[in-house]
């Protein structure tokens, strides 16, 4: 075992990876305990995992927040590279969620903490990546609690060219989809990730889990999570439902803007009178921040949809594979190749009537999603999504709404019934716009 590094006297072993180890050691200047991060550039360690190394000192270096882990110096020393860092008591939040430790209070306590440092790391245009729980330390005595995020090791400065564009770092369930899909996160991508950390916490499992983690893919891309049980809200308010209804948004525009937003609503719920849907049918946030209109609008149920609570949805099989799992640097990988999108409808259709604004056909998508996380089995809402997505031209969309109406028990007739969905099922026989792999399964669905 090592017994010094730079100026650094080694203690113990604290913990063991595939790259190197973490020790604790003692700065014998001034008598300070740290925690020392090494890779073993003898190991293979190659110019890219040395500057994502180089990465995580340059990001966490400038980054002075009480819910950030100090780093206090980088170096080299006989093929080692080390980084020392504030050692910090306590235990991560994966262990505390395997044991149940926290309270649903506390839980949101830790993941507003979690944002407050997210917030300073974002506003220096540094995103972290690969937030979870096992970055997350959280020191608690039973009193007050103190959480800290670590580990910018695959932190990505905003806005810098690098040469890993279209590549995912991070631990692939907590990925936000847009990451997933492109390579290209930015600073809602780490809110995504707080938001599955919230309902795991809550909930006991996680949001998008699965056998394999092409399969766990599949459901980030895909699915929304079963709504949370009675149990997960004692001592908490109910309306946590609707933060992780925003908080885990497929499409970031409309999740919480900033991490401040997201901090702010987590420490509100811990008021069990706190309230996120004022009244029906209009959801007003009353919360600083949202309201102001820095963050996303909530959406108002469209009218004649009911109002009536979640049922659980089934889950859809797997239709993705991926090799290896837990913490992956690989191309973006996808379940099926993307559906072609066509071209918005604009200007006088070939109907001779006038198209809807897009803008107009995105506020109503984001209504009847909204809708359909009250009333999953919505046959009127299911029609009219699936009309929305055909006039935005986003056939993989139009298949996703018909397979969950499907999934759902809703018969066909009960879509065609809408007579915007009829017109629209008469268009796609003229006119053929999806893909001819998925055309028949159209066609066989609604009995044509």
């Amino acid at each position: 075992m090592l017994t010094r590094l730079g100026k650094f006297e080694i203690i113990r072993l604290l913990a063991q990876g595939s790259m190197g180890e973490v020790y604790v050691g003692r700065d014998p200047i001034i008598g300070r305990e740290v925690a020392i991060k090494v890779i073993h550039t003898a190991a293979g360690m190659g110019p890219q995992a040395r500057e994502r190394f180089a990465t995580e000192a340059r990001a966490a270096g400038v980054l002075n927040h009480p819910n950030i882990v100090t780093v206090h110096e980088l170096g080299e020393e006989q093929g080692v590279l080390y980084l020392a860092m504030e050692l910090v008591k306590g235990e991560d939040l994966g262990t505390l969620i395997r044991a149940g430790t926290l309270s649903p209070r506390d839980t949101l306590e830790v993941l507003a903490q979690v944002c407050d440092g997210l917030a300073m790391a974002h506003r220096h245009q540094i995103l972290h990546r690969d937030i979870k729980p096992s970055n997350i330390r959280v020191v608690w005595d039973g009193k007050s609690l103190q959480a800290k995020v670590l580990d910018f090791g695959v932190a990505k400065i905003i806005n810098t060219d690098t040469t890993d564009e279209g590549t995912v770092f991070g631990t692939v369930n907590y990925m936000a989809p847009e990451y997933l899909q492109s390579g290209r996160p930015d600073s809602r991508s780490d809110l995504f990730a707080v938001g599955v950390i919230l309902y795991e916490a809550l909930a006991g499992i996680p949001p998008f889990d699965g056998p394999s983690p092409g399969s766990v893919i599949y459901r980030l891309l895909h699915e929304t999570p079963t709504p949370l049980p009675p149990t997960a809200f004692q001592g908490i308010s109910r309306d946590v439902q609707g933060i992780l209804h925003h908080a885990l948004a497929k499409d970031p525009a409309n999740r919480f803007q900033t991490a401040e937003d997201l901090a702010t609503v987590l420490r509100a719920a811990k008021d069990t009178a706190w309230r996120w849907e004022q009244e029906r049918p209009t959801v007003a946030l009353k919360i600083r921040g949202l309201a102001s209109g820095r963050g996303p609008t909530p959406p108002t149920p469209p009218r004649g949809v009911p109002m009536v609570r979640p049922a659980p949805r089934p889950a859809a099989p797997s239709q993705a594979s991926m090799s290896g799992s837990g913490s992956i640097i690989s191309p973006v990988t996808a379940s099926r190749p993307p559906a072609r999108e066509a071209q918005a409808p604009t200007g006088t259709g070939s109907h001779g009537r006038a198209e809807v604004r897009k803008d107009v056909l995105e506020t109503t998508k984001h209504q009847l999603l909204q809708a359909l996380e009250i009333d999953p089995r919505n046959a009127k809402a299911h029609a009219m999504l699936l009309v929305t997505h055909y006039r935005l031209g986003r056939m993989d969309a139009v298949m996703q709404t018909m397979r969950q109406a499907r999934d759902r028990g809703i018969h066909s007739a009960d879509l065609r019934a809408v007579a915007r969905c009829n017109q629209v099922v008469t268009e796609e026989m003229q006119t053929c716009r999806l893909p001819l792999d998925l055309h028949g399964e159209f066609m066989e669905y609604l009995g044509l």
